[in-house]
């Protein structure tokens, strides 16, 4: 029984036509190539990189196999998820800097601060851009609904809502608490507000990641007219650009401070660091460039794909 159950949580690794069609066929077989009532850890990998690789392909991000229209749309569906990555590294990146104009000499604060302006600058405008994107989906989204839609998306929808709910209230509880703190206090030198923010910023991630999921859940069933397909593919492109200048002007902010504050990346007093590298930057810069060359990933296979619907009249 236990390596049935652990044969069938293999299988589920694979998208779920697959499962319909094979499923039953390659569980009997895994059952039949199990060595000692268990598969080795080469063979679990092994496995699992394949399913995750069929279900690339189904969802139209590699290969052939999907159509033209369902590669754009997996293209853009992936410019939204890497978004959604790069939000996160962005929220890091705007902790990590407050205040920094403070500790930086005044004759040198040009440079960061005009890098840091455009990653703010450019990060109202990439809202701006999903804003709009989710405004033209509108038509599509209740054409699905009065379609009898619902219930294929629903469960997305209510997990999203309730962590939303969750958080409205841990914020609610967080926001008062940090006004009563100093400065100091809220960067790590109040050890119970520093645990709970920390739970409250996984809490925000969990929330994302379910909006995003349901946008994607949401976005694979809808039916775009050609005009809507390509908008909302042009749209992914202009949110790659903007993830790109955000990833340069982050480089660039970095780059200067190293240079004349150090010492402010290790929130130590002035004159005391020189050391230009500090970790958690370093993850959020890997972040932002991992987040963008997805999209960038996302958007080339939207493009060639939109190509290839052109050539055969669909535009």
């Amino acid at each position: 029984m236990s390596r049935r159950r652990d044969t069938t949580k293999l299988v589920r690794w694979y998208p779920q036509a697959w499962r319909e069609r094979y499923g039953d066929e390659f569980a009997a077989l895994l059952e039949d190539s199990a060595a000692d009532g268990r598969l080795t850890f080469a063979s679990r990998v092994s496995i699992v990189g394949s399913g995750l690789r069929e279900r690339a392909r189904g969802a139209g991000l590699t290969g052939d196999t999907a159509s033209p229209v369902e590669r754009v749309r997996a293209g853009a569906l992936l410019v939204l998820s890497a978004w959604a990555v790069f939000v996160v590294a962005g929220a890091s990146f705007s902790k990590m800097s407050e205040q920094f104009d403070v500790q930086v000499p005044a004759a040198s604060r040009a440079l960061p601060w005009d890098a840091f302006a455009i990653v703010q600058k450019v990060a109202v405008l990439a809202a701006l851009l999903v804003g709009v994107g989710a405004a033209v989906a509108v038509p599509a989204l209740m054409k699905l609904l009065r379609d009898g839609g619902w219930p294929s998306i629903s469960r997305h929808i209510f997990r999203a809502t309730a962590v939303t709910a969750v958080a409205v209230v841990a914020t609610a509880g967080l926001v008062p608490w940090a006004h009563s703190l100093s400065f100091s206090q809220r960067n790590g030198n109040d050890w119970p507000y520093t645990i709970a923010f920390l739970m409250w910023a996984l809490l925000i991630v969990a929330l994302l990641g379910l909006w995003t999921a349901a946008a994607v859940a949401i976005g694979r069933r809808l039916e775009f007219a050609p005009a809507i397909l390509a908008t909302e593919a042009l749209l992914a492109g202009a949110l790659t650009t903007a993830m790109i200048a955000m990833t340069a002007a982050t480089a660039t902010w970095w780059a200067a401070i190293a240079t004349d504050a150090p010492w402010f990346l290790h929130g130590t007093a002035p004159g005391t660091s020189n050391s230009p590298f500090e970790p958690r930057l370093a993850i959020t810069m890997a972040a932002m460039a991992g987040a963008a060359a997805v999209a960038i990933f996302g958007t080339v296979r939207a493009a060639r794909s939109w190509k290839l619907l052109s050539t055969v009249g669909v535009s």
